[in-house]
């Protein structure tokens, strides 16, 4: 445990330092993001967290992990979403061209690693539930749903950052007592990553001379997606094992609620799914009377039980069905949620004013 500490304290000090070089480079080349519209932060942010994150992340693996195939497949798919993203964030690509370059990297892991769902497990307590041949087009469709959830879900300082601190600690804890230790030290590479992007994320200042503000990007989130979706599918294959199907869901049970609920209100409402808006759950908390950092706190504590409740039925014996189970119940409690979030915000408002 005390290497993988080790390639956390590298991977946040080659991110912290990428994040100086590469700011400077960022603002020359218009990769900001100006205020405007539903954006209200003050000032031209660098739009450098993913590109900082990924250079902070190869480095310190190539420096003190081994290079299996997964490894360098990894990279590969890292630095072409990252790429993907950061010429999103420049020139605001298309959904449709996004869409497809999520498919190719995604069919890289798929159909390069063979990293299909070969298996459920027992989600209904009546015997283990196999997808044959529709493992492998499943897992495509994972790969995509996870990388946009993730991406959806990045509307305030630090939200996108610590949930993918959060999930990357759980997965390393699990991989390694799996003794996958390899992949248990990438995971700790990616926390390290993460926590030398939300050093400038949350305390960064814009005018500040030393830490000034950066934004993760549609680069940094999409790769934090990609790197939570490849990883629990890896861990959960027959070829791992590292923990069970259901336990991967835990991870991406906010995200994907979050998404699927707002994009199954749009289409009712007559709107593209795709189309932004600010009903996030974070949004309605806010205007609910919470300011952004307790928002980030509340969600992020949701997101640590959620990670802690996964952790601790995978260890349950025969537990797969009720694990399942308390998913489906949290996903109920969600939509009563998202169905009353006009009652919430007046009673909470109400309760602010006492």
């Amino acid at each position: 445990m005390e290497y993988g500490f080790a390639v956390l304290g590298v991977a946040f000090l080659v991110t912290v330092a990428a994040v100086k070089v590469i700011r400077p480079l960022a603002v020359s080349v218009g990769l900001v993001d100006k205020p405007g519209g539903r954006k209200q932060h003050d000032g031209a942010i660098p739009l450098i967290g993913g590109l900082a994150m990924f250079v902070g992340l190869f480095l310190s693996s190539y420096i003190m992990l081994e290079q299996p195939t997964f490894v360098r497949v990894f990279m590969l798919g890292g630095a072409m979403i990252v790429f993907m993203g950061a010429m999103d964030d420049r020139y605001d690509i298309s959904a449709r061209f996004r869409l497809v370059a999520q498919l190719l990297i995604a069919a890289l892991f798929v159909y390069g690693l063979k990293l299909g769902v070969a298996s459920f497990g027992n989600l209904l307590g009546l015997g283990e539930i196999r997808l044959g041949w529709l493992g492998y087009p499943f897992a495509l469709v994972a790969i995509i749903a996870v990388i946009n959830a993730v991406n959806m879900l990045d509307g305030i300082d630090g939200l996108v950052g610590g949930l993918g601190l959060t999930s990357f600690m759980g997965l390393a804890l699990l991989y390694f007592g799996a003794s996958e230790l390899n992949t248990a030290w990438l995971c700790f590479a990616l926390v390290g990553a993460l926590m030398g992007f939300l050093v400038f994320n949350l305390w960064g200042k814009p005018s500040h001379k030393r830490f000034k503000k950066v934004f993760m990007g549609d680069a940094g989130s999409m790769f934090v997606g990609l790197a939570l979706a490849v990883l629990l599918l890896y861990g959960a294959s027959e070829q791992t094992a590292a923990f069970k199907p259901v336990t991967a869901l835990w991870f991406v049970l906010l995200p994907l609620t979050d998404m699927i609920t707002l994009m199954y209100r749009r289409v009712k409402r007559g709107k593209s799914p795709l189309s932004p808006d600010r009903t996030h759950i974070h949004h309605i908390l806010m205007r609910a009377g919470f300011n952004s950092r307790q928002t980030l706190y509340i969600m992020l504590f949701v997101q640590l039980v959620l990670v802690c409740m996964g952790m601790m039925f995978n260890y349950l014996p025969g537990a797969e069905a009720i694990s399942f189970s308390c998913c489906l119940v949290f996903v109920l409690a969600y939509q009563l949620l998202m169905k009353r979030s006009w009652r919430f915000i007046r009673w909470n408002k109400r309760r602010f004013a006492q």
